[in-house]
Formats: C-alpha cells, sequence, structure tokens
C-alpha cells in the first residue's frame, strides 16, 4: 500500500471517508448528467434517468455494469409485457391490473431462484409494466410512446452512471473480492487447527463460515462485467470458493473423527496448515498411509480426509493468487446455488395477491394520482422480494417514505422555491443524493437500506420536470399517495401469506432430506462433487441467515443440516469411486456397495470394503488406486451411519 492510499484511507470529512465521498460524487453526478442528458432529449420519462441511477447506486464497477445489464435486459421485457398486456386487456382496465398483478409474480417467482442483479432484473422486469402500462390506465393508446420514452430514459440513465464510473475511476469488484476470499481462508484455517487440536465444530460457527463464502457469489458472478479480460478472474474465484467449502467440509470429517484418532498425525498437518516446509512429505506420508489401510481404519479415513484438507487448502491458495493475477486457474468449475421452487412460488403468488389487494383498494378509492401509488406500490413490493432481511422491510419502507415526502418538500419549496435554471436543481437535490449516498457506504443493517428507499422514493416524489412545475397540490396529491401506497404495502406484506423462518428452516431440511433420499437410491448427479458439496453449503448458508427466537433451537437446525451436508459429501464419493472401479473389476462388487448404501446398511459397506481390499492385489496400478479410495469411502459411510444422530439412514430424520 502506498503512502497516498494510505492516507486517502484514513482522512475523512464530516466522519466518512474520502472513498465514501468518491462514491457520493459519483452518484450525484451520474444522476445531473442523466436528468440533463434527458431534460435536453426533451424525454417524457425524464426522472426514470435519475431513479435508473439511484437503482444502480452500487460502489463497485462490476457490481453496476452488471446490474446495468440485467437493468436493460428487465426494461425491453417488462416494456414488451407492457404491450402485451395492454393488447389483450385495452378495453377492460380490471383485467389489465390482474395481468400486471400476474405478471410481477411471476417476476418475483423468477427472481426468487437466482440471486444478486440476476434476481434484481428479473423483479424490475414487473416494476416496468407498472411505470409503462399502469400509469397509462386511462389512455392505452400512449403505451407505446410511454414504454419508448422510459425506455430511452433508463438507457441514458445507465450510460450516466457507466460514465461517471469511469470518470470517478470507481473501484472493481476483485480487489475487494480477493480480500473477502483471503479472509476466509484465514478463518477455514484457524477453523480446521482448532479441530486439530480436538476443538469440536460448533454448528453454528460451521455454518455461518459456509454462509461467509458462498454469500460472496454476486460478487464472483459480476467479475465479468468489468472487462473482456475478467473471465480469468471469475473463474479463477469460482474456483476459490469451491475449493473453501470442500476445505471446510474436509476439516467437519475430521472432527466427527474421535479426538485420539492419528495423534501422531495431527502436529504435522496443524504444522502445514500453517504454511510450514515440509507438505509435500506429509502429502506423500498421508497418501501411504490411506493406501496401506492402517490397523485401525479410522487412522486411514483420517490420513484421507487430512490429504483433502491439505489439497483444497493449496487449491484455494493458488487460485486466490491466480485471481490476484488475473490468470485462469488450473480447474475450471461451476459454483451452483441452492433455491427452492416451494419458496420461491409462495413469493410470487404472494405478490401477486398484495399487488392484486392493493389495486382493488386504491381503485376502489378513486383518488388522484391513484395511477402514480401503483406505480410505487409496485416498486416497493418488487424491492421487498430482493432484500437480504425481508421481516424488517415493511418498516423501513414506512420510514423511508415518510422521510423522502417531507425531504422532496423542502427540497422544492424551500431550497429551489421556484427556481427554473438547471444547475440551481442539480444543486438543490445534492444535500438529499449525497447525504442518502454516504450512509450507503456505511453497511449498517438498518441504516444502509433506510438511505437506499429514501433516495428511490425522494425521486419518485420530486420527479423533476423540465421546467420544474412547483405546484403544491401535485406535490401533496403525490406525497398522500405515496405514503398510502407504502403503508398498504407494509399492511399486506405482514398479513398476506406471510412467510415465517421456522417455516424456511422447515423447507430447508425436508429438501436437504428429499435430496439425500434421491442419492442414496443412485439418483444422478449433473453436478461434480465439489460443485454438489457449494450448492448444498449455500443451502446451509440460507438457513444460517434465519434467526429464530431460541439459540438452542438454531444450533439443533443447523447440526441437524450439517449431518446431512456431511453425510451426503460421503454418499457422492462412494458413487464416484464406485464408478471409477467398475471399469476395472466385475459389477458384482460395485452393485454390492451400491445396494449396502442404497440400504445404509454399515455391514453390508464394510463387508464390501474388505471384499474391494482382497481384490485390489489382483487389479494393475489404476485399478488398486480406485479399490483403495471405494473402500475407504464405503468405511467413511458406515461409520456415519454409525455416529450421525441423522446420519445417511433417512428413515433417522426427525420432522423439525
Amino acid at each position: 500500500m502506498t503512502l497516498v492510499q494510505s492516507a486517502s484511507r484514513t482522512a475523512t470529512i464530516a466522519g466518512f471517508p474520502l472513498s465514501a465521498w468518491d462514491f457520493a460524487l459519483r452518484i450525484w453526478v451520474a444522476m445531473i448528467v442523466g436528468l440533463y442528458a434527458a431534460f435536453w432529449l426533451q424525454l417524457e420519462s425524464a426522472s426514470a434517468a435519475a431513479v435508473t441511477v439511484a437503482i444502480l447506486a452500487l460502489q463497485t464497477r462490476g457490481q453496476t455494469y452488471q446490474k446495468a445489464v440485467y437493468w436493460l435486459l428487465a426494461t425491453a421485457s417488462g416494456i414488451v409485457a407492457s404491450f402485451v398486456i395492454a393488447g389483450l386487456f385495452a378495453q377492460a382496465r380490471d383485467l389489465l391490473l390482474i395481468g400486471f398483478a400476474g405478471w410481477l409474480g411471476l417476476c418475483i417467482y423468477v427472481g426468487a431462484l437466482l440471486d444478486g442483479n440476476r434476481a434484481f432484473g428479473a423483479i424490475l422486469s414487473g416494476y416496468t409494466v407498472a411505470q409503462v402500462a399502469v400509469t397509462q390506465i386511462d389512455s392505452p393508446q400512449n403505451i407505446f410512446f410511454a414504454g419508448v420514452s422510459r425506455g430511452a430514459a433508463i438507457v441514458v440513465g445507465i450510460a450516466a452512471i457507466v460514465l461517471a464510473s469511469e470518470l470517478f475511476a470507481a473501484p472493481n469488484v476483485h480487489s475487494g473480492l480477493s480480500g473477502k476470499l483471503a479472509a476466509a481462508h484465514r478463518r477455514v484455517r484457524a477453523f480446521a487447527l482448532a479441530i486439530l487440536r480436538g476443538e469440536s465444530a460448533d454448528p453454528i460457527q460451521s455454518a455461518n463460515l459456509l454462509r461467509e463464502i458462498t454469500a460472496l457469489h454476486p460478487d464472483i458472478t459480476a467479475l465479468v462485467a468489468e472487462s473482456s479480460g475478467e473471465g480469468a478472474r471469475g473463474a479463477a474465484a469460482r474456483s476459490a470458493a469451491v475449493a473453501l467449502v470442500a476445505e471446510v467440509s474436509a476439516a467437519m470429517a475430521l472432527a466427527s473423527l474421535p479426538a485420539g484418532t492419528a495423534p501422531s498425525l495431527r502436529g504435522a498437518l496443524a504444522e502445514a496448515l500453517a504454511d510450514a516446509p515440509g507438505v509435500p512429505a506429509l502429502q506423500l506420508r498421508l497418501q501411504q498411509d490411506a493406501d496401506a489401510g492402517c490397523e485401525d481404519p479410522r487412522d486411514a479415513v483420517f490420513a484421507r480426509h487430512a490429504l483433502d484438507l491439505l489439497m483444497e487448502n493449496r487449491l484455494a491458495q493458488d487460485a486466490i493468487e491466480d485471481l490476484q493475477a488475473g490468470r485462469r486457474p488450473r480447474r475450471r468449475i461451476h459454483a451452483p446455488i441452492y433455491r427452492s421452487h416451494r419458496a420461491a412460488a409462495r413469493d410470487g403468488l404472494r405478490a401477486f395477491l398484495v399487488a392484486l389487494i392493493a389495486e382493488i383498494l386504491l381503485s376502489l378509492g378513486g383518488w388522484p394520482f391513484a395511477s402514480e401509488g401503483l406505480a410505487l406500490m409496485a416498486l416497493t413490493i418488487a424491492l421487498s422480494a430482493n432484500t437480504p432481511n425481508p421481516r424488517a422491510f415493511p418498516v423501513n419502507a414506512a420510514i423511508a417514505v415518510l422521510i423522502a415526502v417531507l425531504l422532496a418538500g423542502v427540497t422544492e419549496f424551500l431550497i429551489l422555491d421556484g427556481v427554473d435554471p438547471f444547475p440551481l436543481l442539480a444543486i438543490g437535490m445534492a444535500p438529499v443524493v449525497l447525504t442518502s449516498a454516504l450512509l450507503l457506504t456505511i453497511r449498517h443493517p438498518r441504516v444502509t437500506p433506510i438511505a437506499f428507499l429514501v433516495l428511490i422514493y425522494f425521486l419518485n416524489v420530486l420527479s423533476p420536470t423540465n421546467p420544474e412545475l412547483y405546484n403544491p397540490e401535485t406535490y401533496l396529491f403525490t406525497g398522500c399517495m405515496a405514503i398510502a401506497a407504502v403503508f398498504l404495502v407494509f399492511v399486506l406484506l405482514q398479513t398476506v401469506l406471510p412467510t415465517s423462518d421456522a417455516l424456511r428452516r422447515r423447507w430447508l431440511l425436508t429438501s436437504a432430506r428429499a435430496e439425500m433420499r434421491d442419492l442414496l437410491a443412485g439418483g444422478p448427479s449433473r453436478r461434480l462433487d465439489d460443485e454438489a458439496l457449494f450448492r448444498d453449503a449455500d443451502r446451509i448458508g440460507q438457513l444460517a441467515a434465519l434467526q429464530p427466537a431460541a439459540d438452542d433451537e438454531r444450533r439443533d437446525d443447523l447440526r441437524r443440516a450439517l449431518d446431512i451436508f456431511g453425510c451426503a459429501a460421503a454418499a457422492r464419493r462412494v458413487h464416484t469411486t464406485l464408478a471409477e472401479l467398475a471399469a476395472y473389476t466385475g459389477w458384482r462388487l460395485v452393485g454390492d456397495g451400491y445396494s449396502a448404501l442404497a440400504a445404509c446398511d454399515p455391514r453390508g459397506l464394510r463387508r464390501t470394503a474388505a471384499d474391494l481390499a482382497s481384490r485390489a492385489a489382483r487389479l494393475d496400478h489404476d485399478g488398486q488406486a480406485a479399490a483403495r479410495s471405494a473402500s475407504l469411502n464405503l468405511i467413511w459411510a458406515a461409520f456415519l451411519i454409525d455416529v450421525s444422530p441423522f446420519g445417511l439412514d433417512p428413515h433417522r430424520s426427525t420432522t423439525s
């Protein structure tokens, strides 16, 4: 780090570092440039350019550019959907509103199956229909012009934020991501070292570690948007994240063994993890112990998992170095995520019902600007479906809309007070925009989401025009409708199909057990073992994010999920090694292994392992290696059935 970089990190203005001010100024400049360009082009939806900049207010270039791409796709699909819905129901406004509610529900369902900016793009497609079709419900003949105008304004807003990001040299994703992965790697090694010292693996700590790693997936997917050469960095980041999850899995496997297993190897393994010399020699020793089959099978199993731990640790370190250098890693691997179709369907149905009820109530009220209220209602529902804390979102939205309406009135009638020149409009908007952007940088769980919502609601209520109208009646109607729409959504989100954390926990555990049963039955896997392991880890990360009332209850749920996580990993390795062994030996032994695993028969697994060990001498070198690997994995699966409270046996699973 240079002296200039160090000074820029420590220097502050009004309590915020210079990097935060750089971000705030970038957002303000982009917003003003977008507004000016939209006014110059005389676009009907000029304020949409400013709202686009607010929605794309992210601190790194990669995240901003990726979100912009999905925002464009969402706008295009939303405009096409607006034309279709309006064309089908042009003469029936009630059916048009039902069609919009159905489209919004479908978009939220699709978004719930994705993550990061991809999910946000899918959800905003529903909001686009509200802005294009619903706001023109009384004049459907103008929908085409409104769609084209809004699409043009969004393109202008995206161009403005891209230009500002380049001019202000916005930081790249990979620089921060490499630091996050390196920090996660240090914590994973500390976790493994604690296990080697004989400490038990706390379920909450283990699950939070997996959550920390899998939560980096949106940043990893954003790498490719920074430049044409970021594909190599994306591959390296995926490889590092998958290796870190596999390293945690290997450490948890060692924790499952008795504390006195292989005492002579524990100290050497701990030194190797601490980057001490002699790692190749230790790897050779572990390989020999695993291949020779120690007198105690648990020692051989320990050697196998210790070898996996060292290999994954090295893979993670190499991949992080590849990410920093921009090199392609040694292996190309995917990092799939888990999403519950049941939860996504419930979220989509809930959004449909909330939108439909809100439409009915706002339409029956006969209030002026009801269509604008419906559009803001749709935006609030869309934002609620993509928030990290769905329970706190309604409260945050209610607080934010009150603040935004007040600030819009102060800006319009006290700060601007009838002025017409555009530079004065830019200066008048600066306090709210800069303050909100600064608060976005502090990453406070309560302040940051409110600041984001204030920025969006403020621009929707202020709705800058050329020239500015300064109509108190319009402001009152718009402000009251915004408050009514958000508070209506606040009530409906609390009462219509609320999904408790307990229900989500039950869904996650049920899906994990169901997938494990399919795995035991020999269901085909479309993923590599490490890729499937990452997907399972993502499910545990989602479970760890849910906060039940009692900490003991949370620990019990996580213990069950982690047991299934380890058992599923063992079952996949049995399937993989038996499939490799089938090329070297007869089908009978391989079939016996599959049958014993499907029946969750520890005796049958051990018997098959012993038969494989006795037959290994008749095979060639590669066949002997495959037989030894399959034998150890069968022994490990039998051990898990015996010691795990939930184990590989699906009949031992208890309902949550």
